[in-house]
């Protein structure tokens, strides 16, 4: 991102792909790009629905979603798809 002119950090490239990486477990869960994540906070994505409406919350465990990831990404992601699944409701 630097060579092409943007200046962006590491927690941002961090951040956005944790993002990514959650609304891509959602689309897999729902079958499509029915629900949308939305990072809140540093320590909170809502997940919301086709209207809009929020379909639940996942919480960091730590301090925020970053640092959970740099604790155990492994852990991190598996999280996700236990939340995600809640909240799916598959």
């Amino acid at each position: 991102m630097k060579s092409r002119g943007f200046s962006i950090g590491e927690e941002q490239v961090m951040s956005q792909a944790i993002k990514d990486g959650l609304q891509a477990i959602v689309n897999d869960l729902m079958d499509g790009e029915y629900f949308t994540v939305q990072l809140i906070n540093p320590k909170t994505f809502m997940i919301l629905g086709v209207n809009g409406r929020t379909e639940g919350k996942i919480i960091a465990r730590g301090e925020s979603f970053n640092s959970d990831f740099k604790e155990s990404s492994d852990r991190l992601w598996n999280y996700f798809w236990d939340q995600a699944e809640k909240i799916v409701g598959r």
